[in-house]
């Protein structure tokens, strides 16, 4: 039998490569076409590599733990970056006050202290800057629907990836947000394939199956039962 956590290294990544996905409704968050992109997490470079290919003038900068994932990255983006924030040396900050556009897409969860990373980038980032989030959503129904019956159990990938390190509901990803110093700006989500937020109007209403139901007061919770991921465009307070 092959266990889910057998899948970890040291340095708490997976020995395997996720998935080449170029993600391109991310591109609906942007305020303005990025030109200096900073990719933190970039896994395969999927993404700022997709926009690389559609604008070649964009410069792409990644950083990337996972060293299978890092080789492939750097094959498509300009520059590979393979160490945490926190061990940046003076021409990696430099590059930084360069940066216009800065993505952390399902990132903040795989690390220990997301807080302190958000801090470091208003520190060094322009004030014109555009920051792309995306965070998996810990109070999706069917999370709160197995932690009721008693399992927390750990994936691959998903809402509860093995790599995990923070959890947060929306109220709390917005908290973590302002702070460390930032607005929010524009917000949107990402919900199953089969689920319509807009589905039900007339609250309060019981949603759930025979093992669990909750009292859905208003749309705000119904969308939240139903985000896989919350996405969010923040930007430095003027």
């Amino acid at each position: 039998m092959s266990y889910v956590w057998s899948t970890l290294e040291d340095s708490g990544t997976q020995a395997l490569v996720y998935s080449d996905h170029a993600r391109l409704d991310i591109r609906d968050m942007f305020a303005f076409p990025p030109r200096r992109i900073l990719d933190l997490g970039c896994a395969t470079g999927a993404v700022s590599g997709s926009i690389k290919t559609d604008f070649p003038e964009v410069f792409a900068w990644g950083c990337e733990l996972n060293p299978r994932n890092a080789d492939i990255a750097e094959t498509r983006l300009d520059k590979i970056t393979r160490s945490t924030t926190d061990q940046w040396g003076i021409d990696e900050i430099e590059m930084l006050h360069t940066i216009d556009t800065v993505l952390l897409l399902d990132v903040l969860e795989h690390t220990y202290n997301p807080w302190s990373i958000l801090q470091f980038l208003r520190k060094h980032l322009p004030s014109n800057a555009q920051i792309i989030i995306s965070l998996p959503n810990v109070g999706n129904f069917n999370i709160i629907k197995e932690l009721a019956n008693g399992f927390w159990s750990y994936q691959h990938v998903g809402i509860l990836d093995i790599t995990h390190l923070r959890f947060f509901t929306e109220h709390e990803m917005k908290k973590m947000i302002h702070e460390t110093g930032f607005e929010i700006t524009k917000q949107s989500m990402n919900c199953y394939p089969h689920a319509n937020p807009e589905e039900l109007k007339d609250f309060p209403v019981w949603y759930g199956t025979d093992d669990l139901k909750i009292k859905v007061l208003n749309q705000t919770q119904w969308n939240n039962l139903h985000a896989v991921q919350h996405y969010f465009r923040v930007s430095i307070p003027k």
